[in-house]
């Protein structure tokens, strides 16, 4: 496929959202076990296989699944009334409730892309392309000393050190993500600090496009989404101006199509009769780190007895469950505004929650745009657990007794600082200094004009636009 024809052939993020908000919101691990162990010692619970190629999963009656309908109905009413225009329950691999006003169309996921790309390097990690602990150097062979020396594992769990501010970020965009962040200055030692940086993520589709001679979408359609039945009309993601793909955000996906991926690491990586990712990989990925006890493999986690924020300018450590009242072995792709795959392995159970906030409190706006820190996506997932009545509850916990609450965005000069950085903002886009990348400014960049790449960035937008018109007209329930 030429890389014209792959921009065209992509789908809707940004006018999705646009489109989905207007048409349906405004009228309105630590074992890494999945627990069969109920459905197998009671023969009047239901379980249902893996639907095969692009078949729905099948329906059941909740009853049958061990779960309350009349809580469970409660639960997603809830949930409706907070923001969600998409969402599903799973238990023992059946559909049990399903609130989809959207339909099957691709929904943009934010920052839940993370995870999605989280399960796609498994699956090369998987296949023998490369391994956790590689340095950077085996795929970037002219990177510093310093720069090579970082892990795979690191990008993972986002504690690489690289001087994070989101102003370096978005100029990091325009020129090419995976030089700038070869060239970016360390902040702290590698492994110890967490940091919810975003361009530094592009290493890991290069890598995977290094590792295997295929582009990232390419090897994700082939070995990730076609053995679940995923079909490559029905997602879309993004790039950058140099062509990598966006894996910190701009993947759209339909609701059936994330729950695939959400009951694949429920299947602690089988599928069918394929074994797709390495449990151990999946076990690995729901561990907590020292720098973080809510954070794995860009997956957020209910491991930790505190956990620490994605929040700016800088993050802020809470000492509490990221969910509280809900399962600790609870982990979750997540994205901005409440985009929410989440897996509960001791509930053999997988959650899907798309939307917006049901509403922002000015006086804690970061608290309602950040999906993981907003008390209504977690008294949501409490919720809708404590509707299983087959396996002894969680003790009641009040996700809104916390009171979180991250201030400001902008509230003294420091902060002012953190999001202008003027000084690397400037070497970014100039091309100049030590932290810049020596091939890229922002008219010139790997030999290509700006001009080329608005270009470029026209055609990814008509392909969407194309992409989500035509998942208006076909495709839904």
């Amino acid at each position: 496929m030429t890389p014209s024809n792959r921009r065209l052939s992509q789908a809707a993020t940004f006018l999705t959202a646009a489109l989905t908000v207007a048409a349906f919101v405004t009228p309105a691990v630590i074992t890494g076990a999945v627990n069969t162990a109920t459905a197998a010692a009671d023969p009047a619970v239901s379980s249902c296989a893996d639907p095969q190629g692009a078949n729905a999963f099948q329906r059941s009656d909740p009853a049958a699944n061990g779960i309350d309908p009349a809580v469970l109905n409660d639960a997603l009413d809830f949930g409706a009334s907070k923001g969600a225009y998409a969402m599903q329950v799973y238990r023992h691999g059946c559909l049990v409730g399903d609130r989809t006003g959207t339909g099957n169309l691709p929904l943009p996921l934010a920052s839940s892309s993370k995870g999605v790309a989280s399960v796609v390097v498994g699956r090369a990690i998987s296949m023998g392309y490369f391994g956790l602990d590689d340095p950077l150097g085996k795929f970037f062979p002219t990177a510093d000393p310093e720069h090579a020396a970082l892990t795979v594992r690191q990008v993972l769990n986002q504690t690489t050190g690289l001087r994070f501010t989101w102003a370096a970020d978005i100029a990091a965009i325009t020129t090419d993500e995976v030089l700038q962040s070869l060239n970016d200055p360390f902040a702290f030692e590698p492994g110890t600090t967490f940091q919810y940086s975003q361009a530094v993520l592009a290493l890991l589709p290069k890598i995977v496009e290094i590792s295997t001679g295929t582009d990232f979408q390419d090897f994700t359609q082939r070995e990730v989404m076609s053995p679940l039945g995923i079909d490559r009309a029905n997602w879309v993601w993004l790039r950058d101006r140099s062509g990598n793909t966006a894996v910190n955000g701009g993947l759209a996906m339909r609701a059936d199509d994330v729950a695939r991926l959400g009951q694949l690491m429920l299947n602690n990586g089988h599928w069918g009769d394929r074994d797709l990712i390495d449990p151990d990989y999946i076990r690995q990925a729901r561990l907590p780190t020292d720098a973080n006890g809510g954070y794995g493999f860009l997956f957020w986690l209910n491991a930790g007895d505190s956990y620490k924020t994605a929040t700016v300018p800088t993050a802020k450590t809470f000492e509490h469950p990221m969910f509280p009242g809900a399962p600790r072995d609870l982990y979750s792709f997540v994205g901005a505004l409440g985009q929410f795959v989440t897996i509960i392995p001791s509930r053999d159970m997988v959650i899907v929650r798309l939307g917006v906030p049901g509403g922002i409190d000015p006086g804690n706006v970061q608290t309602s745009l950040a999906a993981e820190s907003n008390p209504d996506n977690k008294e949501l997932l409490r919720r809708v657990t404590a509707a299983v009545t087959d396996v002894p509850a969680e003790p009641y916990d009040d996700p809104y007794r916390y009171g979180d609450n991250f201030g400001p965005v902008i509230g003294s000069l420091d902060d002012l600082a953190f999001w202008v950085d003027p000084a690397h903002v400037a070497a970014i886009l100039l091309g100049v200094g030590p932290y810049s990348s020596t091939h890229c400014n922002v008219l010139w960049c790997n030999g290509k004009p700006v001009t080329q790449d608005i270009f470029a960035a026209m055609l990814d937008s008509g392909g969407q636009v194309l992409a989500a018109l035509l998942a208006l007209g076909h495709g839904q329930r």
